[in-house]
């Protein structure tokens, strides 16, 4: 079967129709929870592949079957100027429209992010209480459905309709938190279009920058406990600790 993605723990197979999400040494039922949370989010009428099932193959490894989307990422390297902007304001909308669904009886977004920060070897005792501690205060108890890892590269345009893939990481918690983990990602890979991703934001969902940028601290250091090279280790330790405004 062809390769058509690949992971830190998942690679994607085509086989015809279907796309085949193989997991391996991925955590314990980690297909069966994304497929929970793709059918969810497939369920509630969003614009996401359809899931077929999972299986065991190959003794102890795990399979996710899903439509297979014949598409390309919604930003591309060398795309024009005013495509790129056209692509953000699109990403935007698609977000919005999924912060719309309500998620109740989804994992919540707080306990991930929880998680996460304890999780972490980068940062001590005292800087995991004061995240947490934000963490407390930002969290309102908010139920909007969030894709967890809403970038370009998991929005995918067939040339007729945007999909919106990967849903491991879905929640239900504050959009602010699930923007500005995006923002984020676009400061880490794309800094150019970070601001205008964040000002295209704010204006469709009648957001202040300052409400989504309160939540880089607690954000930035979940990332932490993901696998991140050392430059993005130290950039993001800097952000977790608050020792530079400018981000």
């Amino acid at each position: 079967m062809e390769i058509i993605g690949q992971g830190a723990t998942t690679t994607v197979y085509r086989d015809m129709g279907t796309a085949v999400k193989l997991y391996v040494n991925a955590p314990p039922r980690e297909a069966e929870n994304e497929a929970e949370r793709q059918r969810f989010a497939y369920d509630a009428g969003l614009p996401v592949p359809e899931v077929y099932g999972v299986r065991k193959i190959e003794g102890n490894q795990t399979a996710l079957d899903m439509a297979y989307i014949d598409g390309r990422p919604l930003l591309y390297p060398k795309m024009d100027k005013d495509k790129r902007i056209d692509a953000v304001q699109t990403m935007v909308k698609l977000q919005c429209m999924v912060h719309k669904v309500t998620a109740h009886g989804q994992p919540k977004q707080a306990d991930r992010l929880e998680r996460c920060i304890r999780d972490t070897s980068y940062l001590n005792d005292a800087e995991k209480n004061r995240l947490l501690l934000l963490l407390r205060h930002l969290d309102t108890g908010a139920a909007n459905l969030c894709h967890g890892d809403f970038h370009s590269s998991n929005i995918l345009c067939d040339g007729n309709k945007h999909w919106i893939i990967d849903w491991v990481d879905a929640t239900a918690g504050n959009p602010h938190a699930d923007v500005c983990r995006t923002y984020l990602l676009f400061m880490q890979h794309a800094k150019r279009i970070a601001g205008i991703y964040l000002r295209a934001f704010c204006k469709e969902a009648n957001a202040k920058p300052d409400e989504i940028l309160a939540w880089l601290p607690v954000v930035a250091a979940g990332r932490l406990s993901e696998k991140v090279d050392d430059k993005t280790k130290a950039w993001l330790l800097i952000i977790a600790k608050g020792e530079n405004s400018k981000h």
